[in-house]
């Protein structure tokens, strides 16, 4: 009699005493969800100095503030250029880290902007074929391709920073 005596006694305390973790099944995932803030998934993981080299075929979110409010948000640091003087001008100043630009004018400037800084270049595709990209990856290193939702945006810029950072080593060692 004892024995049931306790086992009902414990029975009512697991009951009547919830413990903290007895949740529901999806409750786990609004706790999640309310801990992590939309803004803080388009943060980049080290932000830098982007220029964008303005050409007629740039998509047209380069034009209208869009992606400008993204670097913002992300934290990178943003300018646009529109001829090789004033890209020039702003690799000289040695605070330069992406050249973001339509392939055609990536294929032109990235000798000299490899010859003159530490930079990289990361062409922006629109309706490239997979083979396209391929060789674009196997000449840059990474691309931008568009169209895309904004975290992929920030990640693939957060990728160019740390292959930046892996050739900027390699070359110093």
């Amino acid at each position: 009699m004892s024995r049931h005596v306790v086992v009902t006694v414990l029975a009512f305390i697991v009951v009547l005493i919830p413990g903290s973790d007895l949740s529901a099944c999806g409750d786990k995932f609004l706790l999640l969800g309310r801990a992590v803030g939309y803004e803080k998934i388009l943060k980049a993981s080290n932000p830098g100095s982007v220029v964008i080299y303005s050409s007629p075929n740039l998509p047209a979110v380069f034009n209208d503030g869009r992606f400008g409010a993204l670097m913002d948000v992300a934290g990178h640091r943003q300018q646009s250029v529109s001829d090789r003087q004033a890209l020039e001008r702003a690799l000289a100043t040695g605070k330069i880290d992406l050249i973001l630009a339509d392939p055609a004018v990536s294929r032109t400037i990235a000798d000299s902007v490899r010859a003159s800084s530490k930079a990289l270049v990361v062409p922006i595709t629109t309706n490239a074929s997979a083979a396209q990209r391929a060789d674009l990856i196997r000449e840059f290193g990474c691309i931008l391709p568009l169209p895309t939702d904004p975290r992929k945006v920030v990640t693939v810029l957060d990728q160019a920073m740390k292959l930046k950072a892996k050739r900027s080593a390699a070359r110093a060692a």
